[in-house]
């Protein structure tokens, strides 16, 4: 399948938690917690076991037995599998996200894809969100491609897929990137991407015009839109 217009061609990838969507895990683990359990929380957590879990090399059973290391967990600490149910009851776009996802879609010039840190909860989500699966061409998952950002093989590996199906108008510095963290910007900027800091951090639906104005302004400034 090609992505070719008149117009030219640019896909427009999106990492999901924090920049698409809310990530549910924060209101969940502080339903749980106050601020001192988290941190009691996080200590007790097997070194790697999230990393694992996402890259798909464990799966949910073994990430739900083995989250927690060796030592004794006390009494309060929630089980995985509470937190996971409490995490899916309600999955929220970022204030002002839904909008602007709707109008990129239906511009015949643009593509859309999601390039996510996630592990195969990510069915959990599109079954909260089902339009993310119509809005989006394409779903780039960790857990399915065994490498995680900031991994130059993340980016490589997403970059392949795209030009091989774009036809001869994608290019590297066709395909724009938005991330919440710095860390995931800069091989995809060395790669000739078009990568952007989404910033701010905020449930607050005022703060929609602010937010959309991080993905809208960049690339109005190209000509995009």
């Amino acid at each position: 399948m090609e992505y070719r217009t008149d117009m030219g061609w640019h896909l427009i990838l999106f990492d999901l938690m924090d920049t698409v969507l809310a990530d549910p895990f924060f209101p969940a683990i502080r339903s749980f917690l106050d601020e001192e359990g988290i941190r009691q929380w996080a200590a007790l957590r097997r070194p790697g076991i999230f990393e694992a879990f996402e890259k798909g090399e464990i799966t949910e059973r073994e990430y739900f037995r083995k989250f927690y290391d060796d030592r004794p967990v006390p009494s309060h600490m929630p089980p995985v599998a509470r937190i996971k149910k409490r995490m899916f009851k309600s999955v929220q776009f970022r204030p002002g996200m839904d909008e602007i996802l709707k109008d990129l879609y239906h511009r015949d010039d643009l593509v859309l894809g999601i390039a996510s840190n996630y592990s195969a909860w990510y069915h959990d989500v599109l079954e909260k969100r089902p339009e993310l699966d119509s809005w989006f061409d394409f779903l780039f998952f960790s857990c399915e491609m065994g490498v995680r950002k900031p991994d130059n093989e993340y980016f490589e590996i997403i970059e392949q897929s795209v030009l091989e199906r774009s036809g001869k108008d994608g290019t590297p510095e066709s395909i724009w990137f938005f991330d919440d963290r710095p860390a995931n910007l800069k091989p995809a900027r060395n790669r000739g991407w078009q990568a952007q800091l989404v910033g701010i951090r905020s449930s607050d639906r005022a703060d929609a015009p602010a937010i959309q104005d991080e993905i809208v302004q960049p690339l109005k400034h190209a000509g995009i839109l």
